[in-house]
């Protein structure tokens, strides 16, 4: 148990610098870590880059890590195209596609459709959905729904759902989240339910 724990500390000391906003995660399979970064380029917001770098690790101390950058142009419709460099456990990678970016006071919604440029044809469906409606002087409600999928050929490889439902008191998140997981042509599927606590900076 020390050496899951040490091992997402030192995951986070290497990024929590640059952060804007840092999540923990422990459930009945795992701790999940994720740090996230926005940069916007321009005074209009029409060029970002997005970072994101999470980190799992089991029980059995085994540990799978990602790291995405996301280079950005949005028209002032909310569409535009990405460039993404991907790093994970086993593999990095180069995406192309387009992608949809809206914000308002209380609720946000950021989805990405791409494609992996390497031999076999990848693509991939990326979505974040935040709803957080004002609860009083200080509150918030804190919702959050992400997806991922990948295609590699015509053959299912992974699908991911992040949910959270909380509450926001001055930039600090908390409550419960479950993480679920199917993988390869016959959905084997993998859950991960406990408690999160965020913090956005």
């Amino acid at each position: 148990m020390m050496r899951l724990v040490f091992s997402l500390c030192i995951f986070v000391a290497g990024h929590a610098l640059q952060a804007q906003s840092l999540e923990f995660m422990a459930g009945n399979n795992g701790l999940f870590a994720d740090v996230q970064w926005l940069k916007f380029l321009d005074q209009n917001h029409r060029w970002s880059i997005f970072s994101r770098t999470r980190a799992t690790v089991d029980y059995d101390n085994n540990t799978d890590l990602f790291t995405g950058a996301y280079f950005n142009f949005t028209t002032n419709i909310g569409i535009g195209a990405s460039l993404v460099g991907k790093i994970n456990s086993t593999e990095g990678s180069v995406d192309v596609g387009a992608h949809i970016f809206k914000a308002k006071e209380n609720w946000m919604l950021f989805g990405l459709a791409s494609a992996g440029l390497k031999s076999d044809l990848e693509y991939n469906w990326f979505s974040i959905f935040r709803y957080t409606p004002k609860l009083g002087a200080r509150w918030h409600l804190y919702t959050s729904l992400e997806l991922f999928t990948v295609f590699i050929k015509n053959d299912h490889a992974a699908s991911m759902q992040r949910l959270r439902a909380g509450l926001d008191y001055r930039g600090l998140q908390f409550g419960p989240a479950l993480n679920l997981a199917q993988l390869g042509a016959d959905f084997r599927t993998s859950h991960n339910f406990g408690g999160f606590i965020r913090k956005s900076f």
